[in-house]
């Protein structure tokens, strides 16, 4: 068991020509990660058929300081440079808590559980890329002349936002069902709502592949 209570969500789009070096370096980085106070794991969600497009990485922490720890260090900032300087730059979202606060609703009663972890890291992937994309498609081309920095905080604040008051709380209320669907006797609705998560991020990529080319 793992307790995450700050989270670093990273979106980095790959050419397909890119991945075989993305992987060495999400392995490095993953590593150096792993030697900080506090690292509670990363898990990396490669876009579908694991070729070119948008991944999706989750670092957690065992609380905000330990992760600000990582984020502000040097050992850091060695690493992202690696990485613009061969594929480009990224949108970084950290979350303070961890998931915990969208899950909350979740929770009915004092002794009740809360989802496992890769069903809180699923729901948040499917509000997450929609969010990511639309951001960039629609906005992005207006903020980019106004530079990359000020581009990436109007676009993370944005993004936030959106996350916070309205994609997560209506994400987590649908998906409430196959959240607690935890139990021998749940299985079959878990695998079935696991499908159908895996179905729509499916459909928002060839949806969105059609749309960027």
């Amino acid at each position: 068991m793992r307790i995450s209570r700050a989270t670093a969500v990273v979106v980095q789009r790959v050419p397909a020509a890119g991945v075989a070096w993305f992987m060495e370096w999400q392995q490095g980085v993953t590593e150096a990660a792993q030697t900080f106070r506090g690292h509670r794991g990363t898990d990396v969600y490669p876009p579908a058929g694991g070729q070119g497009g948008d991944w999706v990485a989750v670092v957690n922490f065992e609380d905000e300081a330990a992760l600000k720890d990582w984020l502000d260090s040097p050992v850091r900032r060695a690493w992202v440079e690696k990485l613009q300087a061969r594929i480009g730059t990224f949108d970084l979202k950290v979350v303070p808590g961890g998931f915990g606060p969208w899950f909350a609703g979740c929770l009915h009663g004092r002794d009740a559980a809360p989802p496992p972890g890769w069903k809180m890291v699923l729901v948040v992937l499917l509000g997450l890329y929609p969010t990511v994309m639309l951001l960039t498609l629609f906005p992005g081309p207006y903020t980019q002349p106004l530079g990359l920095a000020v581009a990436m905080l109007i676009g993370n604040a944005l993004s936030v936002c959106a996350l916070q008051w309205g994609v997560m709380p209506l994400v987590t209320r649908l998906a409430a069902p196959w959240l607690a669907a935890n139990s021998d006797s749940a299985r079959g609705l878990s695998m079935a709502g696991t499908l159908v998560i895996a179905g729509l991020l499916a459909v928002l990529t060839l949806l969105f592949r059609q749309i960027t080319g």
